[in-house]
């Protein structure tokens, strides 16, 4: 845990630079895995983050366990510098990445010291369990899932969007009210939380 660097968004890439010079440098090599949007015809929103991570001075490589073997992405997960887990659908996100053998070797990647940035559905995923995230993102459009448990990298849900951009504030509230059992984080979109040395932190996003 004190090894890890996490930066987690809800949607604004505003942090990124400053999260990340420090750690390995401007002109870093981000690997972008764009996994949770595969099963979206409009995927509009990840070349804005890939620009934006570009404008921002760094390379951007895509790294998506969709498309090659579990040694392929685990060999490219010691060639990248830090990697970006993008928004879409978390339980697709979680089902693919299992479901490619990808999900351990992302968390042994990250508690060695990988830097690891997620926004949105690659922030929710990050913690102990993804059922407090049904209301927001459609489980049957996933890949199959036998279980909800997260990555674990994190002891908390991160809920984004929690003014309610996206899908209504209703939707939040009602997360808040039947997920109450579980430990959630409400992240604005104009927040970020950084997880570095045991420590979090929430800053403008």
């Amino acid at each position: 845990m004190p090894d890890m660097d996490l930066l987690l968004l809800s949607r604004w890439l505003t942090p990124v630079r400053d999260f990340l010079v420090p750690r390995v440098g401007a002109g870093a090599r981000i690997g972008f895995i764009p996994t949770a949007s595969s099963i979206y015809p409009d995927q509009a929103w990840l070349d804005l983050d890939r620009g934006s991570l570009r404008d921002q001075g760094f390379e951007v490589v895509d790294v998506d366990p969709e498309l090659v073997s579990a040694a392929t992405f685990t060999r490219a997960l010691g060639e990248i510098d830090a990697v970006f887990v993008s928004g879409g659908n978390v339980f697709h996100l979680l089902g693919a990445l299992r479901h490619a053998g990808a999900d351990r070797a992302l968390v042994d990647a990250v508690r060695r010291g990988l830097p690891y940035i997620g926004v949105s559905a690659g922030a929710c995923v990050t913690g102990p369990d993804i059922a407090p995230l049904a209301l927001l993102d459609d489980p049957a459009e996933a890949a199959p899932l036998t279980s909800t448990t997260g990555l674990e990298l994190i002891d908390v849900t991160v809920v984004p969007h929690a003014e309610g951009t996206v899908g209504g504030r209703g939707r939040i509230d009602r997360t808040r009210q039947e997920f109450a059992d579980h430990r959630l984080h409400f992240l604005r979109d104009d927040e970020a939380l950084v997880i570095s040395g045991g420590t979090t932190t929430v800053i403008a996003g």
